[in-house]
């Protein structure tokens, strides 16, 4: 599956370009060379865009399909979750990520945590950034003009009818608040990688010549905690530790 990228031309309007292709031109070339099953020239075309500083959901989402073709997981889930980030409601996504999972050579089994953890990450999950702006913002108009009600009402009704307003506009107001405050941090959070390599050796401490703690092959999701010179330390999400290569993993 690949996208038609409507929503690409709002990138095409900031680009300056002094090439003959505009952004948008090279996106439909390489989305017409995945379609004819060229998958390696689709790859050239749409990271041939990222190398310009720009890029959006489908873009990623379609070169995380390209690579996915190609059989290269650690790429192809790279640029789901890349795209996840932008697009986090987007169903066809979370599907093509949870296939690619699947043909991960290692299974990693998350540590088990309380249940309203998961509540949480779902109830961000149907937002996007973008999305949960506008929605505090409406929360924000309402609790002001439940407020106004309050004042300029003479009866008291009337007014009984603006505190209760207030006080569910002002919760609202608060969730939606923290739940943009997590999606800004998630977004902006760089503590998070993807294995690329095809299998890297993880150390226990950041030397060659340190003992082996663990193999990891391509497509698995780390979190990075430390670095020293060309090695970073990384945490599973099964809670194992260890000191990997740099140059083996890449930044969502």
């Amino acid at each position: 599956m690949h996208r038609s990228g409507v929503l690409f031309a709002a990138l095409v309007l900031a680009a300056i370009s002094v090439s003959a292709e505009t952004p948008e031109q090279v996106f439909q070339q390489g989305n017409s060379l995945y379609q004819q099953g060229n998958f390696a020239g689709a790859i050239e075309r749409y990271e041939s865009i990222l190398s310009t500083g720009m890029a959006n959901g489908d873009l990623y989402f379609n070169l995380g399909n390209a690579y996915y073709k190609q059989g290269n997981m650690g790429k192809a889930i790279l640029q789901y979750e890349r795209a996840l980030r932008i697009m986090p409601g987007d169903d066809d996504l979370r599907h093509n990520l949870q296939l690619a999972n699947l043909q991960l050579v290692d299974r990693i089994d998350p540590t088990p945590r309380l249940f309203v953890w998961d509540l949480w990450d779902g109830i961000k999950a149907w937002f996007s950034l973008s999305a949960i702006s506008w929605v505090a913002y409406g929360m924000l108009v309402l609790t002001a003009a439940a407020a106004v009600l309050i004042i300029l009402a003479r009866r008291y009704s009337i007014r009984r009818i603006g505190v209760v307003a207030l006080v569910v506009m002002g919760v609202l107001l608060i969730g939606a608040v923290a739940v943009l405050m997590d999606k800004s941090a998630d977004a902006g959070r760089s503590d998070e990688a993807v294995v690329t390599a095809a299998i890297t050796t993880v150390k226990n401490s950041p030397d060659a010549k340190s003992s082996d703690a663990f193999v990891l092959h391509a497509g698995v999701k780390v979190r990075l905690t430390d670095s020293v010179n060309e090695w970073v330390k990384i945490r599973l999400a099964d809670g194992k530790v260890g000191w990997m290569e740099r140059g083996a993993a890449e930044q969502i």
